[in-house]
């Protein structure tokens, strides 16, 4: 990690370091939950998650705390929580007098590496669509922290990494999980192919023929050396059912589902 130190005056501040400078932390987001679209899964890993990380302090093992409340529950909104959890212990250590700004940059990028770390899986190597750019994709690189020092205009900049935030996942591709759970397991592949470029031409055949769907090459994994065409990746059961229902219509009879073998840090 690099940090920069520099001085400057608000003027010559841009929306963020006049922020800090001012005394409102930088600090990600929390997301924004509809009462009425937000599961009972959701709300009680987030009710948990509020009340552990009132218990827990700076040092804490982030990871492991985070991936304990994704076991307990396992059909929550992965997303919604990581960025309760990065909003929250952010602002622990935004607002810990006792860290410098070198230190509370640090700190920050530690927490953030733990918290946006992501289940080892099966990867896709290319996509059919151009997955949606996050609203909060680079903000990593605006992340400003106020230094506690005597001089109020000295600010800590985090230049590196941008982290990118998640958001929630819907459709038939997913992103891979924080976590794997028995909720979001499930592949549905619709081909298979000994090389990259004949993976490619597969799935570029498949959207020809399919339009109204879109489909992802995953590179081989495990012991499995050939590529993978998905029609859908990284879903609950229920959602593979129907991409499979619909594979074996629209695209070939003979798509199927595939699953991780385990649950946790890796497929």
């Amino acid at each position: 990690m690099t940090t920069t130190m520099f001085v400057a005056t608000l003027a010559m501040c841009g929306a963020q370091p006049a922020i800090a400078a001012q005394g409102r932390s930088p600090c990600p987001p929390p997301p924004k939950l509809e009462a009425s679209s937000t599961s009972v899964d959701t709300r009680t890993a987030l009710d948990l998650a509020t009340k552990i990380l009132g218990k827990i302090g700076i040092d804490a093992n982030f990871k492991s705390t985070r991936d304990s409340i994704f076991k307990d529950n396992p059909r929550a909104d992965q997303a919604a929580i990581v960025l309760t959890m990065a909003n929250t212990l952010c602002e622990m250590i935004w607002s810990d007098t006792s860290l410098s700004g070198g230190e509370k940059a640090t700190r920050f990028q530690a927490m953030m590496q733990d918290m946006l770390a992501r289940a080892l899986g099966p990867a896709p190597i290319a996509r059919t669509d151009a997955p949606k750019r996050s609203r909060f994709e680079g903000w990593g690189d605006r992340i400003v922290l106020a230094a506690a020092d005597p001089l109020p205009m000295q600010l800590v900049e985090l230049n590196e990494p941008a982290f990118k935030l998640p958001e929630t996942q819907t459709g038939f591709l997913r992103d891979p999980p924080f976590y794997v759970t028995d909720a979001n397991k499930y592949f549905v592949i619709v081909g298979s192919a000994q090389s990259r470029k004949e993976g490619l031409s597969l799935m570029n055949r498949f959207k020809a023929k399919a339009p109204q769907y879109d489909f992802a090459l995953y590179g081989p994994y495990g012991d499995n050396p050939y590529y993978g065409v998905m029609m859908a990746s990284w879903v609950p059961r229920d959602v593979a059912a129907e991409a499979l229902r619909l594979a074996r219509r629209d695209v070939v009879p003979d798509a199927y589902l595939w699953a991780c073998r385990s649950t946790g840090e890796r497929c």
